[in-house]
């Protein structure tokens, strides 16, 4: 069963954020809200971030919580692109960490969390939906670009810069 939501419903009801602001702590460290549990800033405009996993798995969960689908959010990072490819083929579309236009990743920057951990983010990073494969291309749903074919020695690439993060829905 594949559950389709509007990206903006999504983003305006169901992910938790955080306002996008930083200050330097007396240790001379940047500090920042945590990219993995939020979606720093906003999302509907250039001066927001990203998010991790964390603000992913809450926001599905919330929402197949609310609709009272027996699905839930499950995180698959680390998966290999192989494990990505067997679970698209059973029909399972899988949201993956990537870039926009699956160029190689940009410069990294980032900051440190309230509980002193270090969360980086690059100005390419993005998230989109792998929904299908061949042996030498992927296709991906992608929130800006829509229905779009990657090589997929490129997308392998920038799958592993992103640290193979990934989420599914499962019953």
């Amino acid at each position: 069963m594949v559950m389709i939501i509007d990206k903006t419903t999504m983003a305006a009801d169901y992910l938790p954020t955080v306002p996008a602001s930083q200050y330097y702590g007396d240790d001379g460290r940047l500090y920042g809200g945590d990219l993995r549990k939020y979606f720093v800033g906003n999302p509907f405009t250039e001066g927001g971030y990203i998010c991790g996993i964390e603000a992913i798995l809450n926001a599905a969960d919330t929402y197949l919580q609310e609709i009272g689908s027996p699905m839930w959010a499950t995180d698959k990072t680390g998966a290999s692109p192989e494990e990505l490819y067997e679970l698209v083929s059973q029909d399972t579309p899988v949201v993956v960490w990537v870039t926009i236009g699956m160029t190689d990743r940009s410069t990294l920057q980032g900051w440190y969390t309230e509980s002193g951990d270090y969360v980086d983010w690059s100005t390419s990073d993005h998230g989109a939906v792998l929904v299908g494969y061949s042996k030498d291309t992927v296709t991906i749903a992608d929130p800006i670009s829509g229905l779009t074919e990657y090589s997929r020695t490129q997308f392998e690439k920038v799958f592993s810069s992103r640290s193979c993060q990934c989420v599914i829905l499962e019953a």
